[in-house]
């Protein structure tokens, strides 16, 4: 087994791992503020009902990767999510290879998961759907 086998076991010897190296902040101090203290009106981190997040790798493992740009989804929708992946292989497949025959496929498979999803969507909240 090597370092990074055995650092990579779980999220949580991963977490464990980063959380190890001493440092002043990590991405998961970033996306701490972004989720919880952007939106706290508390004067005084001392009674943070997020304590268990805070200063935790192994959270920010745990989170859904949004990327940036055109693929970007911050949804847990799994379609939604799919979709996304399938826009960033079509952005690959185009810049990468020069495969826009294939990219307009997968760009066209994404949109139809992401009409589908709506449609779902729709349908849950009570108004006519599939």
């Amino acid at each position: 087994m090597t370092e990074f086998e055995r650092i990579t076991a779980s999220p949580a010897v991963l977490g464990a791992f980063l959380g190890s190296i001493p440092c002043l902040e990590g991405p998961w101090d970033d996306a701490f503020h972004r989720e919880f203290c952007d939106k706290c009106a508390a004067e005084n981190c001392d009674t943070c009902p997020h304590k268990a997040e805070r200063n935790s790798p192994t959270w920010w493992l745990g989170l859904i990767h949004t990327g940036s740009g055109p693929v970007r989804t911050e949804s847990r929708n799994p379609y939604l999510q799919q979709a996304a992946n399938l826009r960033l292989e079509a952005m690959h497949q185009r810049d990468r290879f020069g495969r826009d025959l294939l990219a307009q496929e997968l760009e066209s498979a994404a949109a139809t998961i992401e009409e589908l999803a709506e449609e779902m969507e729709a349908r849950t909240n009570g108004e006519p759907g599939l």
